[in-house]
């Protein structure tokens, strides 16, 4: 069985608690992208419509705070 070598987002976030697994693994990707393609719009910076209405919905949470976020640094 042959393991993922992790990536640099998933390395700073892997203490992250959002309160949901899936917030977590959002944050993770959505970190990736944005640092892939720092100037480009979150549209052009995600892989299609599916993860750019996911980015904003990540972005749009109420219960969340950009110090949640943070927290793990």
């Amino acid at each position: 069985m042959t393991r993922e070598k992790s990536s640099w987002a998933e390395a700073e976030f892997k203490d992250i608690d959002l309160g949901d697994q899936r917030l977590n693994k959002r944050a993770v990707l959505l970190a990736e992208r944005l640092a892939e393609k720092p100037t480009a719009s979150i549209p052009n910076a995600c892989g299609g419509w599916a993860e750019t209405a996911a980015a904003y919905r990540f972005l749009a949470q109420e219960e969340l705070d950009w110090r949640d976020i943070m927290a793990p640094h």
